[in-house]
């Protein structure tokens, strides 16, 4: 899914919409009384913002032997060790081809994050009564890991240089459903409306990427060896079959959220909102799957059923 795309389609449905509102009911002002953001019926929205991953399952990406996705993959394989010394060779003129090339534990990075990612979101909210609504919301972000450390070498000329650097890069596609008790504030004003919602979640995490990278000085990749066990528990030689595999699943967790309903007319509002989650994701990070906290900020453009009965 191509993120950029999404997110211009959005900003057009969000022009576009807003706009058909605004002729469609030019001179009608919005009055305290207008009932149809909390009388019963159906919301429909999307929208779209950006999203931030907790970094306790970005810890899945730091290369450790203790996840199941590791360095130790390709170090331990003779022939990928070889590349990988023939290329720091290329890349590291003070590095021999004698020298010992390896890593070291104490140095992955234990503290790392996932880079700004976008996100979309599409809803159903059923007004109940009195302020209340049942809302179920499905989210997708695509979001990337990216890690260096220095490899460990040992020198046979005894003169030691700067460490040769790996990078270490990680895609994961996570799609997120909400079930959501959801409450407006209705008589807080007539245009701006506080809200609240709080509920239950299925995730599913999906690891598209792992790769561990030697970068010359453009950071243009000068290998590229996945960390994926690919060969079915076997180890590599030259010519081998390759198998797809699946890293990643479901999971489940609590989310809530909170913004403000910004009336435009009784058919469309813009709800500029803050989303959290505390997600249990189907990735095992040192023996454990631990809960994560993420959260996003996003802007989405709500219909109400009036929208759609009044056409």
């Amino acid at each position: 899914m191509n993120m950029r795309r999404i997110l211009i389609v959005f900003l057009f449905l969000l022009v576009g919409m807003v706009g058909f509102a605004q002729r469609e009911q030019i001179g009608e002002a919005v009055t305290f009384h207008d009932t149809t953001w909390y009388d019963r019926g159906f919301d429909f929205y999307i929208g779209g913002g950006m999203f931030w991953g907790g970094k306790q399952s970005a810890l899945y990406y730091n290369g450790s032997r203790q996840n199941e996705c590791n360095l130790d993959y390709i170090f331990s394989n003779e022939y990928w060790r070889r590349e990988i010394q023939e290329k720091v060779v290329e890349l590291y003129p003070q590095v021999g081809i004698g020298d010992e090339i390896g890593y070291s534990e104490d140095d992955l990075n234990m503290n790392p994050h996932y880079n700004l990612s976008a996100c979309v979101t599409l809803g159903v909210r059923y007004k109940i009564r009195n302020n209340w609504a049942l809302a179920l919301s499905y989210t997708f972000s695509r979001l990337t890991v990216t890690n260096k450390l220095l490899l460990t070498y040992t020198s046979v000329s005894g003169n030691n240089y700067k460490a040769p650097e790996m990078t270490l890069y990680g895609k994961e596609d996570r799609s997120m459903i909400d079930l959501s008790m959801s409450y407006l504030f209705s008589g807080a004003h007539r245009i701006v409306k506080p809200f609240v919602e709080f509920g239950a979640q299925f995730n599913y995490a999906r690891v598209k990427k792992f790769d561990a990278m030697l970068l010359d000085k453009n950071n243009m990749p000068q290998l590229t060896l996945t960390l994926f066990d690919i060969y079915g528990g076997a180890n590599y030689v030259p010519g081998m079959q390759t198998y797809d595999v699946i890293y990643g699943g479901a999971g489940f967790g609590f989310s809530f959220a909170t913004g403000l309903k910004l009336v435009v007319n009784k058919y469309v509002s813009l709800d500029p909102t803050f989303y959290g989650c505390m997600s249990r994701l189907n990735l095992e990070v040192y023996g454990q799957k631990p809960f994560t906290f993420n959260y996003g900020v996003m802007l989405r453009v709500v219909m109400n059923d009036f929208f759609f009965y009044n056409r």
